[in-house]
């Protein structure tokens, strides 16, 4: 039954008829891992219709699966998806779309059919170009930046930072519009994010900053920790939890007052974020969420760890869908209304 929802989403995705849940459903399962073979043969199957000949075999096929993905099978797990691994939804993006198997096939039989040996030749020459890009997001959305911290991007707002420096002896954004910042700690390296003339500064903290054009200031409020906020001649002030610095764009004057973070930062409460947590926490916060009350049928469920975004105001029953696919679960109501889910669990 898995298997199916999988292949149809796929088939939907090459087609583009995916809506962004459906989309972002059909690559948590890909990230799942347990689908590589259907890949690999889709990947077979579109090429050889491109050639008009069988252009590989199931271990070269597979040995290039490998080299995109860039993931190892032994460092995979079962129930557990990795957060960290965005090149597999990356190269997956740009693998499946059409424009992009005629590229690879435009490349010829050089990249993709000398022996092994010489394969890994163009995916090292690569980088020293990509270092150089600029790194950018945009629209609401959950971001994992390489040091580990994230990055929760309001609607209408972009964030993009350089490949090359970022996390090098700084860690330095550059943000329009309104994001939720939750940075791991590096006191030998700040970070800095960059909104017009202001700059803000911290080690390692949670804060919100607002600078929506509609607005002629830029809001910086704090949720957790210490934040420096000023610009390159001066600092403004050092603020702590429920505290907001709040800049003239023009002017850059500037006041200091205290203020609740949990009203600045409402518009997150239609967000539902399930970050590389144990079932036993997500539950919780689905529960709050959606005011349901949600019960294990199965204890070795909580020890299942998930990964999942969910940015659209999504229903209740979307959400038990895609978790149920992921974690090979099933969910149920009982007569009073409350949710039943039951499945194999994790050890």
């Amino acid at each position: 039954m898995q298997k199916k929802i999988f292949e149809e989403l796929f088939e939907n995705y090459l087609h583009k008829n995916l809506s962004e849940a459906e989309e972002q459903q059909l690559m948590e399962l890909i990230r799942h891992g347990e689908y590589d073979d259907f890949i690999k043969e889709k990947i077979h199957i579109m090429l050889k219709e491109k050639t008009g000949s069988e252009v590989m075999g199931d271990e070269q096929s597979a040995y290039i699966l490998r080299c995109i993905l860039s993931e190892p099978n032994s460092n995979r797990e079962v129930i557990r998806l990795e957060p960290q691994k965005r090149t597999r939804k990356r190269a997956v993006r740009i693998l499946f779309a059409a424009a992009g198997i005629i590229a690879l096939i435009a490349l010829g039989n050089t990249l993709f059919f000398k022996p092994q040996a010489a394969i890994t030749t163009p995916v090292t020459e690569q980088p020293a170009i990509a270092a150089n890009t600029s790194i950018d997001f945009s629209g609401k959305q959950l971001i994992r930046l390489p040091d580990g911290s994230t990055v929760l991007l309001n609607d209408n707002s972009t964030l993009k930072y350089k490949q090359d420096s970022f996390n090098t002896k700084t860690r330095e954004v550059t943000l329009t519009g309104e994001a939720f910042f939750d940075i791991k700690r590096n006191e030998k390296k700040p970070f800095i994010v960059h909104t017009g003339k202001v700059q803000t500064k911290v080690l390692g903290t949670a804060f919100n900053i607002n600078t929506y054009n509609s607005s002629g200031n830029i809001e910086v409020t704090v949720a957790r920790g210490k934040v420096q906020v000023g610009d390159d001649e001066k600092i403004y002030g050092i603020i702590t939890p429920n505290q907001q610095i709040k800049v003239n764009k023009n002017t850059l004057s500037f006041e200091q007052n205290n203020i609740s973070a949990a009203v600045v930062t409402e518009w997150k409460s239609n967000y539902l974020i399930l970050d590389d947590i144990n079932m036993e926490e997500a539950i919780a916060l689905i529960s709050q969420k959606y005011k349901v009350q949600i019960s294990l049928a199965n204890e070795k469920i909580k020890n299942c760890r998930i990964t999942a975004s969910f940015l659209n105001d999504e229903d209740l029953d979307h959400v038990l869908k895609v978790i149920s696919s992921v974690m090979e679960t099933e969910y149920r109501y009982n007569k009073a209304g409350a949710i039943i889910l039951d499945g194999k669990g994790c050890e």
